[in-house]
């Protein structure tokens, strides 16, 4: 996978109580393959939630 765009970016949301707006954080990025879909992280989320996004137009992995 080295040198190929991840097809998604992983990412968390938590809520952040200071502003009470939620904030994302990208956590790793992941490929899809022929019947499945291979998830790279660099990071737990401590609330257990992934959501994997199509990177952005301009190239944007992470």
């Amino acid at each position: 996978m080295k040198g190929k765009m991840p097809d998604y970016r992983v990412s968390t949301v938590v809520n952040d109580p200071e502003s009470g707006k939620d904030r994302w954080t990208n956590v790793g990025v992941a490929f899809q393959n022929n019947d499945s879909i291979t998830v790279l992280i660099d990071a737990m989320p401590v609330n257990g939630k992934l959501i994997l996004t199509r990177p952005r137009k301009n190239g944007d992995a992470q």
